[in-house]
């Protein structure tokens, strides 16, 4: 009962105030969105996203849930040239084998495929090793559009099913941040614009893709970057850890061609998603305090959001102890494995 009491008191006076600032100026921003928006809450981030959104909404503005990760998109964009200086370029140190298995959830025999010819135990670092990851890509292109052309199709005809490519509407992505990537690759296989507003961004603005307009837009703050000083991005796996989905992450979708019914696969699961019960009961803390903010005209200033923030993930006396084994995230794309900031950050 104590840690119950403990793990929503700190949802609603940690992560309520943070969700209350986002939607309500999201809100906002969707007023002057051109056309009809529609909401779609990405990744894992979009469980609790949306539910703060339906408290501030009341059904006025059309949204879904939409399964997305940078794994799955960078692996059904692999065989388009245009995508690989998004999805090969981030960090990472490690086996080039292993690289295509933690970048793209590729299968190992799928990786084999891929790598025909070549050492997957050679060592590779990455942006570094850049042009050689890209060789490889020309080499092997036709075999990686094999690998994944089905799953694209399957994957647009689900997007096409949520409404995401209906011509009436504007699509609207939600995430934390930061740089738009799972955005920028949505634009590129459904060809048409989309809008994006993010918690934070390394840079809000117009970007073309393909001669469709990708526009980036955020609520707390824009043009920063990691390492920067700006403590909601330098230490942003605190809020990460916590915005995830029961499930973890999306690496999949299969089609049952008898039913029609599409299947959503996922990766491993941390000790976040095997006690889900205990971040529910953080995140209903979390939306209490959205809830008491909207009845009761409450606004938190981005400053005293940003000061509330600054304070817990510096001093580990402010976590309840409750609430450390919560703080660990998946961060398969550099290879890494599981991180727990409390331990990254030395708390």
């Amino acid at each position: 009962m104590l840690k119950n009491t403990s793990l929503k008191e700190f949802g609603y006076n940690f992560l309520g105030p943070i969700l209350s600032v986002y939607t309500s100026k999201l809100i906002k921003k969707l007023n002057v969105i051109p056309g009809e928006p529609k909401v779609f809450h990405l990744a894992r981030e979009g469980y609790a996203l949306k539910q703060a959104f339906n408290i501030l909404n009341n059904d006025s503005i059309p949204s879904h849930y939409l399964y997305a990760s940078r794994t799955f998109m960078f692996r059904i964009t692999l065989d388009i040239e245009r995508s690989w200086s998004i999805s090969v370029k981030h960090s990472f140190d490690g086996l080039l084998g292993e690289f295509f298995k933690s970048r793209y959830a590729f299968t190992s025999e799928q990786t084999e495929a891929i790598l025909l010819g070549y050492d997957e135990s050679s060592k590779i670092k990455l942006p570094r090793d850049y042009p050689k990851v890209v060789k490889i890509l020309k080499e092997k292109k036709s075999v990686i559009s094999d690998i994944v052309s089905t799953t694209r199709s399957i994957y647009q005809n689900y997007l096409s099913s949520i409404g995401f490519t209906d011509i009436e509407i504007t699509p609207v992505v939600t995430d934390v941040g930061y740089s738009g990537t799972i955005q920028k690759l949505l634009a590129m296989i459904t060809k048409r614009e989309i809008y994006g507003v993010y918690m934070i961004t390394t840079a809000s603005g117009e970007i073309d893709i393909d001669g469709y307009t990708v526009s980036i837009d955020h609520i707390y703050k824009t043009n920063v970057n990691m390492g920067g000083g700006y403590m909601m991005l330098d230490r942003s796996m605190f809020l990460e850890s916590l915005l995830t989905a029961p499930n973890g992450q999306f690496v999949d979708i299969l089609l049952d061609k008898n039913s029609n019914k599409y299947h959503f696969c996922f990766g491993k699961r941390t000790y976040t998603q095997e006690n889900f019960t205990d971040l529910e009961m953080l995140l209903s803390g979390a939306l209490e305090c959205v809830f008491d903010c909207h009845v009761n005209n409450i606004q938190y200033s981005i400053e005293e959001v940003e000061a509330i923030f600054n304070a817990h993930v510096t001093q580990r006396n402010l976590l309840p102890r409750a609430s450390w084994p919560l703080f660990e995230l998946d961060d398969a794309i550099s290879g890494q494995g599981n991180l727990n900031p409390l331990d990254f950050f030395g708390l």
